[in-house]
């Protein structure tokens, strides 16, 4: 009789056990999405402004005022914005038969609030020493060109002081290798 006794308390002590913590799993999901709730309904806590602003009816009409304020909700202040950018190639491209090179920018789309200092680490994730060199270019008002070998990475530095949308890109592998940066008001 005394084994079935511990057999007993020990199946006490499992459901006991399963029971606290399945309770603390409950707990820790119901936080979670209270977080989450306060988090989406405040626009996370340290901003007030942007969550007022975000319930407030926007006008129909598009001007310099309301992208500023659009841009600045989405983006955050103004600030040090860093972005990594990735030479990559599509395999499933016949460079030959189509006569473009199979290369692009992963990402393809940078956007910044005017007045961001940014940084973009450009990476050439080709294979020395035979692999293809890329350049990270923008003209003007920005006037960048870091031209990369194989394997080598870059940062590049600038401060967004001009809104707009600007292409960059490849000069060896135009017109596949190109994105664009978006300057927001």
């Amino acid at each position: 009789m005394k084994p079935e006794k511990n057999n007993n308390t020990f199946k006490t002590i499992l459901i006991a056990s399963s029971m606290i913590a399945l309770t603390t799993i409950m707990i820790f999901i119901a936080s979670t999405f209270s977080l989450l709730t306060m988090l989406v309904t405040t626009g996370g806590g340290n901003d007030l402004p942007i969550a007022a602003a975000q319930q407030q009816p926007m006008p129909m009409t598009m001007n310099q005022t309301s992208i500023g304020a659009m841009s600045t909700a989405i983006l955050g202040p103004s600030t040090n914005k860093t972005f990594y950018v990735f030479s990559s190639s599509h395999q499933d491209i016949n460079q030959t038969l189509l006569q473009i090179p199979p290369d692009s920018f992963s990402p393809s789309e940078i956007a910044v609030n005017k007045g961001d200092t940014v940084n973009v680490i450009f990476y050439n994730l080709e294979k020395p020493p035979k692999g293809d060199r890329h350049s990270f270019t923008i003209g003007a008002p920005y006037n960048i060109d870091k031209d990369l070998g194989p394997g080598q990475h870059s940062v590049i530095t600038f401060k967004a002081t001009q809104d707009g949308a600007y292409q960059f890109y490849c000069k060896y592998h135009l017109p596949t290798m190109r994105g664009e940066l978006i300057v927001l008001p």
